[in-house]
């Protein structure tokens, strides 16, 4: 069984996917009945779907998505205006839907890189705990130090690191970067995703351009606290869903049966609590 803890869904008309291109693949609708037999030639039989607008109205149309009879997505990470008065009873709200299981400010999309630690943020994302959400990290690594420091304020918060943090992909990998990731790493909490790699790199690179910053996760992390994601559709600026799904089978290659089963499956039903309230897995 394999999960895919990291794709998008969007319809253009909804206009508020404030990043689109104005053409290429991105621009297009894509929906259920597009991944589906990408999914089945992969071996994936369950997807987290993320949110891509800032918008409430995002989240509410990917729990919709959701619902849907047959559908393959089993957890939905979705957006709450976290510097908003308006916050808590939207995450009240939301949080009632049991296929909502993390909140993500798009961190990298915003000017100032202390976002996480204005007053009002930090009281909104003290609250995901308690509502059963793990906090969901879009960042660069310049937003690691602040993220770190928030989180070291809501000890019990569950982290959930994107895309490796977007790092340069260099052979050996950016200092500062492993220094951020590694203390991440010492946070029992904290799980990170092998996702997002090819997009950074604007090209089809062989697994040699990757190799360095994921082992580097692979080692620190752990692989009961790595998992995989295709950040489809965005990973078709670069390459093809089979191209994603090779790219993760060479890197984890040299893991043992058990490292790849918790890569591929289980760490991400630990930290999206996909066996809670009866979802099936």
């Amino acid at each position: 069984m394999r999960i895919d803890a990291h794709q998008h869904y969007w319809r253009l008309a909804r206009n508020d996917y404030h990043w689109m291109p104005d053409d290429g693949p991105l621009h297009r609708d894509w929906m259920p009945s597009d991944l589906a037999p990408l999914n089945e030639t992969a071996g994936i039989t369950g997807t987290i779907a993320v949110q891509a607008a800032q918008t409430i109205a995002e989240t509410e149309f990917l729990l919709a998505l959701a619902r849907q009879p047959g559908n393959s997505v089993m957890a939905v990470v979705g957006w709450v205006d976290l510097d908003s008065d308006s916050a808590a009873a939207d995450i009240e709200r939301l949080a009632s839907d049991p296929k909502l299981r993390a909140i993500r400010p798009m961190l990298q999309h915003l000017d100032d890189p202390a976002w996480i630690l204005r007053p009002r943020v930090l009281r909104n994302l003290k609250l995901l705990p308690a509502a059963g959400l793990a906090y969901e990290v879009l960042s660069y690594p310049g937003h690691l130090p602040y993220v770190l420091q928030a989180m070291d304020a809501i000890p019990d918060a569950t982290v959930i690191i994107d895309h490796l943090s977007k790092p340069v992909y260099t052979s050996p990998p950016p200092e500062l970067w492993c220094d951020w990731i590694g203390r991440f790493a010492e946070r029992d909490n904290t799980a990170i995703k092998l996702s997002g790699m090819v997009t950074e790199t604007h090209a089809r690179s062989t697994s040699d351009t990757y190799r360095a910053n994921a082992d580097f996760v692979i080692e620190r992390f752990g692989a009961n606290r790595i998992m995989f994601g295709s950040d489809w559709p965005v990973c078709l600026q670069a390459g093809t869903h089979a191209d994603v799904i090779e790219l993760a089978e060479t890197l984890v290659a040299g893991l043992s049966e058990a490292e790849r089963d918790a890569f591929w499956y289980e760490t991400a039903t630990t930290f999206y609590a996909l066996d809670r309230d009866g979802t099936e897995i």
